[in-house]
Formats: structure tokens, sequence, C-alpha cells
């Protein structure tokens, strides 16, 4: 793989262009990644108004009829329902764990069995997300394992 970038004062705006024979899974995730650097979560905090790019969310959660989503060291409340991130999200690191979670993939430390056929998902900031066991088929088939 060859990357060429070009600084240039004169353009407005970035621009990025992959020129490929084909699209394979390391250029899959290479896209993946820069779509989730790109997009925002609008999300209120305090009362301010606040937009999060995807890259830093570790997780989606509903509770109690309000969606929430959290950063390492933040989380805001959101319009959006769960069931829109999952569409809005399906081809991205994003997935669904149980009935009111959807995780980043990108950011799970470590994945453990548990012996009643669940799965525990460590996040990067020490987090630990119960992965049910109606989801472990399509975390495994997103993993690849």
């Amino acid at each position: 793989m060859k990357l060429i970038i070009e600084d240039n004062s004169n353009v407005e705006e970035t621009e990025i262009t992959i020129k490929c024979r084909e699209i394979d899974g390391d250029l899959s995730k290479l896209i993946e990644t820069i779509r989730l650097f790109a997009n925002t979560i609008p999300g209120k905090k305090d009362g301010a108004n606040f937009f999060v790019g995807l890259s830093d969310i570790l997780y989606f959660e509903t509770t109690d009829n309000r969606m929430f989503f959290y950063t390492e060291n933040e989380f805001y409340e959101t319009t959006l329902r769960l069931y829109e991130i999952e569409e809005r999200f399906k081809e991205s690191s994003f997935i669904r764990v149980s009935k009111s979670f959807i995780v980043n993939l990108s950011k799970v430390g470590n994945i453990r069995s548990e012996t009643n056929g669940r799965l525990i998902a460590e996040l990067v900031n020490g987090e630990k997300i119960i992965i049910s066991r109606q989801y472990v088929p399509f975390i495994k088939k997103k993993l690849g394992l």
C-alpha cells in the first residue's frame, strides 16, 4: 500500500481519495475507521449541547427510556434511539451486545467467555459489559472467530 499526502494551503476542505484494485478486509477496516473519525453524534450534558466524534464513543446504553453514550471520561444524553444507532452504524465497529447496549468493538480491550454462554467485554477504560447469549454469534462473526 502506498500513502500519498499533499499538504496544500489552498485546499478548503480535507478530502480523502482511495484508489484500489479491490476492497479487501484491511481496506474495509481502514474505510470504517475514517468514517467513524468523520462522524459525530449530538449529545447533551449539563444543559449544553456537544458533538462527540464516533471514534471517541465506547458504548451506547438505554435506561429508563433515556439514551446515553459514554466516552472514556464523560457521558452524554442523546435523542437518538438504540435501533437508530444500530441501523445507522451497522457497517461500522458498533454492534448490539444486549437489549440495552451497543458497543464500539474498537474500544474493547479483551473479551472473556462465561460458563453460562455469555461473554464479558472489558473496554479500554476498564469498564465491563455483559454480552448476552443471543448476541454472541453476531459478535463472533464480526470479530472473525
